[in-house]
């Protein structure tokens, strides 16, 4: 329990965190997205020093990352609640009440995405730290007074770039004191190059099929592309959402255009639909010849990237956002709207086999050397836990 808001330790010695993911995201490889996978890939590393519980949306325990995950009944209230007009914006109230007890045992509270939820757990009492975590942009619309205010309510603030923390940081300067930039990551013992899978002209792209990961555009300049390398190759992985691929609208104008790349060029368009993250997407990436990240939104990371980067694999990006920041100077950086810019990218390094080798070594020890998870661990740990665990023990010193 916390005492007078000082951090403790569990029997064990462990600090105890509780992890709120937002909104209804499972902790699952398959239902979950970015945020479940980072939460499994951070706190793993970290078991021997934190008693880590996650609590979420009810998810199946097959289904389940192998770390401590919870849920309560009033998921069922939330739900309703979020189907109906006028109730739906007492939702996370709903659901943040239901957690206060419990709550009340962990010393540190990990929210992500969700910033709003660090005053609300104030008025429901809570003491202890509170650690907001962004990987989306949730702050840029709020004024200087509304960051003041959620300052006095947490105890830090991590984004996944500096890009990220950029689009509010600068407005205040209180919230700027306690923002920290933590990456994120990849698993270089699941991906990584080799290089005898290698296939010659193969362009990749991964992600959500949303019109804002730019996949249209991407098809319209592999078009182009075909008229240099006619035997070029596009592979479309991923699905209209977390464990689904129903049809939709968006998905139905890229099939529509992929047959008529084929009529016009004969060539193939390839959806693989979902693919499993670890066992089956990092072939994909090593098969490659050139990974795409078209996004047209302000990507605040891409972490596809670092999974590219990690199979020595070079990556063609949209210039916005993180992904420079990401990046770096170990790939080739697009406005995936210029689509002859575009297709010029991705033709010129199908041509230069040097060049895509230089590419693809760079970005490897790019994220060999920055994007570990083992690293991105430690780093919040230290940075983050750490921190914040010595500014209470301070704080509380100060009072008596």
């Amino acid at each position: 329990m916390i005492a007078n808001g000082a951090p403790t330790k569990s029997i064990d010695g462990k600090m105890p965190v509780a992890v709120l993911l937002s909104g209804r995201e499972k902790f699952s490889p398959y239902f979950g997205g970015a945020l479940a996978r980072w939460t499994y890939e951070v706190y793993r590393h970290l078991q021997d020093k934190i008693d880590i519980k996650v609590y979420g949306f009810p998810t199946a325990p097959e289904e389940t990352y192998p770390l401590a995950h919870e849920t309560t009944q009033a998921w069922r209230l939330c739900w309703l609640a979020g189907r109906a007009p006028y109730v739906r914006r007492y939702e996370d109230w709903f659901w943040l009440r239901s957690l206060k007890l419990r709550l009340g045992h962990f010393d540190v509270v990990h929210i992500h995405n969700r910033p709003q939820w660090a005053p609300m757990l104030r008025k429901f009492g809570y003491r202890g730290t509170i650690i907001v975590h962004l990987q989306n942009d949730h702050l840029g619309h709020w004024t200087t007074p509304m960051l003041d205010t959620l300052s006095s309510n947490l105890d830090a603030v991590a984004t996944c770039s500096t890009y990220l923390k950029n689009t509010f940081a600068q407005r205040s300067s209180r919230i700027a004191a306690k923002s920290h930039v933590i990456s994120n990551g990849v698993d270089p013992e699941v991906f990584f190059p080799r290089e005898n899978v290698r296939e010659s002209k193969t362009i990749f792209f991964v992600g959500r099929l949303d019109p804002e990961k730019g996949i249209f555009q991407l098809m319209q300049a592999y078009a182009l592309v075909l008229k240099n390398h006619p035997e070029a190759k596009l592979v479309i992985g991923g699905a209209t959402g977390f464990g689904t691929n129903l049809p939709t609208p968006y998905h139905g104008q890229l099939q529509q255009l992929a047959r008529s790349i084929q009529q016009n060029h004969g060539a193939q368009i390839d959806f693989t639909g979902y693919l499993h993250h670890d066992r089956e997407l990092p072939l994909w990436f090593q098969k490659a010849t050139i990974f795409a990240c078209p996004s047209l939104f302000q990507e605040p990371f891409g972490l596809v990237n670092t999974e590219a980067m990690a199979c020595a694999t070079p990556v063609v990006g949209s210039n916005r956002g993180g992904i420079p920041e990401v990046l770096n100077d170990t790939g080739v950086l697009v406005d995936p709207e210029n689509i002859s810019e575009f297709a010029n990218a991705l033709s010129d390094l199908l041509t230069d086999t040097k060049r895509r080798q230089l590419l693809g070594e760079a970005g490897y020890r790019r994220a060999i050397e920055n994007y570990d998870w083992k690293l991105i661990a430690e780093s919040w740990y230290q940075r983050i836990i750490q921190t914040v665990e010595q500014r209470a023990r301070t704080a509380v010193k100060q009072e008596f």
